[in-house]
């Protein structure tokens, strides 16, 4: 806050109403007491308040990189994260297609064949429905 909470705190009552309203808002005696004296040297007295903004100030900086630095790697791993998913989909694919072309050659040597019993129809017409589904999943 600066030099008006300084003075402020320079009354007793001043003081006293904004060590009960941090030690409330901190939950625990200890860190609302520690809360006011932190207050009170490093951000309002006005010789240390200027050492102190510029080291918050550093700390910013610092945390501004490190924040940099971690969204950079976040990135990194998403794009490779992204690019392993297109292998994996090639692969599947690939391995799709060579199914399509089992059931094609299957087809084309069922359909070929000239005297077929009754167990290779029912398998062709097996063939044929799972060859239509298959091929409809890829539209």
């Amino acid at each position: 806050m600066g030099l008006k909470r300084f003075l402020w705190r320079r009354t007793g009552i001043g003081k006293i109403i904004d060590t009960v309203n941090n030690i409330v808002n901190e939950g625990d005696v200890v860190s609302g007491i520690k809360k006011t004296v932190k207050e009170t040297y490093c951000e309002d007295n006005p010789i240390t308040s200027i050492i102190y903004k510029s080291g918050q100030y550093d700390g910013k900086r610092k945390g501004f990189l490190e924040a940099s630095c971690e969204y950079e790697k976040k990135l990194l791993e998403q794009a490779q994260f992204f690019l392993d998913q297109k292998k994996i989909y090639e692969n599947q694919r690939d391995n799709y297609e060579t199914l399509l072309d089992e059931y094609e050659k299957e087809i084309d040597t069922l359909t070929k064949k000239v005297n077929r019993t009754e167990e290779e129809n029912i398998y062709l017409q097996k063939l044929l429905l799972k060859d239509r589904q298959l091929r409809q999943m890829k539209d």
